[in-house]
């Protein structure tokens, strides 16, 4: 396994249209970004900032489809789905890739973005931010020693359910399907959903916070 770290620039981040997202998460402290799911039309992640990013730049935050805040300990944690139409168009899911993303830090006037996999799958995925437009600084290549994928957390059953409520629209504002169309695709009782999504994206979290 191999990881590299590319950088992207401010007017990068403008063109994929979400520079003003990254400008917000920015000055309220950002830590850290993870990649929970990533498939079209968007992606769901988990952002560690040190303070609440207030309420209303959240509801104006163009490409923000849907955000939870989860208090903890030191800091706070956002799920959120954005919604980012260049990599849409040019990106595979992760998913269907040998390449995931671990990471994604504020570096000087962008961000730097890290991912893992072998090294195919990595250069191919440098070159799908070249065909959107970009130009991504190469910071490092390296062998791969770090955690495990954040979805080794947990079984593969939560797995499962965090999929298919996001392949659903479950996460979607308004949701673009009902609890019962849930329950039934993963044949479970509705009113088992919330406590079977609470336990995946718990587990899920804690190790990930953990981890820091």
């Amino acid at each position: 396994m191999r990881e590299v770290t590319i950088h992207l620039s401010k007017e990068e981040l403008a063109a994929f249209g979400i520079e003003e997202f990254v400008s917000v998460i920015q000055m309220t402290g950002l830590e850290r970004v993870t990649e929970l799911q990533c498939q079209r039309p968007g992606c769901l992640l988990a952002i560690e900032v040190t303070e609440p990013i207030p309420t209303d730049q959240l509801s104006t935050l163009e490409n923000l489809e849907w955000w939870e805040r989860l208090n903890r300990e030191g800091g706070v944690t956002y799920l959120c789905k954005l919604a980012v139409p260049a990599f849409d168009e040019g990106f595979d899911p992760h998913h269907e890739t040998d390449a995931s993303q671990s990471a994604v830090e504020v570096a000087g006037d962008g961000v730097d973005v890290t991912m893992v996999g072998n090294q195919d799958a990595l250069s191919e995925r440098v070159h799908e931010y070249g065909d959107t437009g970009a130009d991504p600084l190469l910071r490092t290549l390296t062998d791969y020693e770090g955690p495990a994928d954040p979805l080794d957390a947990v079984t593969p059953r939560q797995q499962e359910v965090l999929e298919t409520a996001f392949d659903m629209g479950y996460f979607e504002v308004p949701m673009e399907v009902t609890t019962d169309e849930f329950a039934t695709a993963l044949d479970l009782d509705p009113s088992t959903v919330p406590e079977h999504l609470q336990r995946a994206q718990k587990n899920l979290l804690t190790d990930i916070l953990e981890a820091m």
